[in-house]
């Protein structure tokens, strides 16, 4: 299922230690579910992880949620305007800003198109059916 990202983490956010700011199984689990969902939807291979409080996260673990993340990139497209993706280790809040902000860009450009059906073709410059 869907879980809307979070992607407004501000240094001032950081400095008060807010929650959202925190690299914790949420995030984690938030950022692997999104992926593992657009996958779903777009159809590459990804591995994904289900994540608890006591794991430690590893380079090489946000090495393969970049990469997950650049998998499904390449597979679909994004909306105009969205960052490329941070290397690793990734772990800056606008990294993590970055990371679920192209997820979402995916996630909201597959919507878009989703909702739109084929009804017919635009005709230039012709008048058709009048009597």
């Amino acid at each position: 299922m869907w879980q809307q990202p979070i992607y407004d983490r501000t240094k001032a956010d950081v400095s008060a230690g807010a929650d959202k700011c925190y690299i914790n199984a949420a995030l984690l689990n938030r950022l692997e579910g999104n992926s593992a969902y657009l996958a779903e939807l777009l159809g590459p291979k990804i591995q994904t992880k289900t994540w608890t409080p006591t794991d430690l996260l590893t380079r090489s673990e946000m090495e393969r949620i970049l990469q997950n993340i650049q998998t499904l990139r390449d597979a679909y497209h994004t909306l105009p305007g969205t960052p490329a993706l941070p290397e690793a280790p990734s772990t800056l809040y606008s990294d993590i800003n970055t990371m679920e902000q192209v997820q979402w860009s995916m996630y909201e450009l597959w919507r878009r198109n989703a909702q739109r059906s084929y009804t017919g073709e635009i005709c230039a410059g012709q008048t058709i059916g009048v009597i």
